[in-house]
């Protein structure tokens, strides 16, 4: 949001005179987000495989992020780092097309709760709790998905690190596979576990998207609001009588910076859930499992514990912060300017 700023769907130009800006449509926020999605899985994804392995993994197969990076691409070669990304792909655009939708709608209902009118800026804990919601939508969509990858990701690399005088080791490891792809593993999971079996996990990752998204659209808000608001003094300073201005006019280093922060932000806050969520969906694939059937979240929370204390809930900070500035700024960038030619051919 900006000073303002009446929440990303009102994506409005300089108007004078209190003319009604022009809006985006649900329709366009679901299709706007889903392509913003696309782009930014594509940058994020190598990053996102080596950061499943590194949170999966004994310590004793990676030595660290460098150490996961090279076995990789030793033992699977570029593939490797994009192993399973059909399943998140489709996913990612399924996430974002209804985070934004909902994130835009869920305003406008606390407005009318609220008794706000439309035209005023809400507050950042009300922005919060809209991208809050908007995520605990997106937990029932994106949990699936993300059982089905982190298996993909995971099966292959228990064999890396067994043998360090031989590569052969982990060549061999990184070819015996159960799945063929994310159909083999969704009918794998309905054969042996039911139709539950695909929501393994959808705790943790209700608990991280409500958590995860809050922060993610509370912080894009919050830095857009204070770019807008240096910009405004300093437009004050030069022009006399100015027009006010809005997020349309946020220039693309602007944007970038505030869809990276929120990028940083959403991963900071929810990592030790998230890391509990992935142990969780790749139990039966981990040599290190000691828990048969579903483990429960406590045990779960122990095991990693015990691997390293606090610290194991960050293994793979590292390289999350580093593909979450530019996935997300591509994502931002990607929506903002979709939006923004979308209402400029409405008004010719």
């Amino acid at each position: 949001m900006e000073g303002e700023i009446q929440g990303i769907n009102e994506l409005g130009v300089n108007t004078t005179h209190g003319a009604a800006k022009p809006r985006v449509k649900g329709v366009e926020d679901l299709v706007y987000g889903s392509l913003s999605g696309m782009m930014g899985k594509f940058v994020e994804y190598p990053f996102d495989t080596v950061k499943v392995r590194l949170q999966t993994s004994e310590t004793k197969v990676f030595s660290g992020t460098f150490d996961c990076l090279a076995q990789t691409w030793r033992n699977e070669g570029f593939r490797g780092f994009y192993r399973g990304l059909t399943s998140p792909l489709v996913g990612a655009m399924a996430e974002n097309a209804i985070a934004f939708y909902a994130y835009n709608r869920l305003q406008n209902v606390i407005r009318s709760a609220t008794g706000t009118s439309a035209e005023a800026e809400l507050s950042l804990p009300q922005l919060f709790v809209s991208g809050g919601l908007s995520g605990a939508l997106c937990a029932f969509v994106i949990s699936p998905v993300e059982l089905v990858k982190c298996k993909l990701q995971v099966e292959n690399v228990q064999g890396y690190g067994s043998s360090p005088s031989s590569a052969a080791e982990g060549a061999k490891a990184a070819n015996k596979v159960r799945f063929t792809g994310p159909l083999s593993v969704v009918s794998h999971l309905v054969r042996t576990q039911g139709v539950a079996g695909i929501y393994k996990g959808i705790t943790p990752t209700l608990a991280r998207e409500s958590l995860g998204v809050g922060f993610w659209f509370g912080t894009y808000e919050l830095v857009c609001r204070q770019l807008l608001l240096l910009d405004r003094r300093t437009q004050t300073k030069d022009v006399v009588g100015a027009p006010k201005m809005s997020k349309s006019d946020l220039g693309a280093g602007s944007i970038v910076l505030a869809g990276g922060c929120a990028g940083v932000a959403y991963n900071i806050t929810s990592y030790p859930i998230d890391v509990v969520k992935s142990f969780i969906q790749t139990a039966d694939v981990r040599q290190s499992a000691t828990h048969s059937g579903r483990p429960s979240i406590l045990a779960t929370i122990r095991d990693v514990h015990a691997r390293g204390g606090i610290r194991a809930f960050y293994r793979g900070l590292g390289i999350t912060l580093v593909r979450a500035f530019p996935a997300n700024a591509a994502m931002f960038m990607t929506y903002e300017y979709l939006c923004r030619m979308s209402v400029g051919l409405r008004k010719t």
